[in-house]
């Protein structure tokens, strides 16, 4: 079973969920999260760090390397970009709140199946393409094509 962890941005006023797949890290691999808000002074160009649509997940890469030989990667290799892209530590979801955001948008479409069911069968065809194509218009990075 994987497990997940919130945890809040560096100014506390936004908190992303963070999945950890395949059960090789942990909360400590976690270093720093900073929201679009709290990233913009921050260094960029560190492998330590993923940047995705202004949020930022820090990793401590001491730990992360400690667990790099059951990632199958060299220590030496390992960035957390690698990390991320890999699901290894990464949003539970597509965005930080994504687990959050999208609990709330389905619990609004759920009113219709006790009055109209095909109607919340559509409802729902057209909740998911539009929030697929609305996190490509965004440029979220699980939604970048691998290349």
């Amino acid at each position: 079973m994987c497990q997940s962890y919130r945890k809040q941005c560096a100014c506390s006023q936004n908190t992303a969920e963070i999945f950890f797949g395949r059960m090789v890290l942990d909360e400590k691999a976690i270093a720093q999260v900073y929201c679009p808000k709290c990233s913009q002074d921050i260094e960029t160009g560190r492998d330590n760090r993923v940047w995705d649509n202004g949020w930022v997940l820090e990793l401590n890469m001491d730990i992360v390397r400690i667990r790099a030989n059951v990632m199958e990667i060299s220590a030496e290799e390992i960035t957390a970009d690698w990390v991320f892209d890999e699901g290894f530590t990464t949003w539970v979801g597509i965005t930080p709140d994504d687990s959050q955001r999208r609990n709330q948008e389905r619990s609004e479409i759920q009113v219709l199946a006790k009055t109209d069911l095909r109607a919340y069968i559509q409802a729902m065809k057209d909740w998911g393409l539009s929030r697929e194509k609305r996190f490509i218009n965004e440029g979220w990075r699980k939604m970048k094509a691998k290349g």
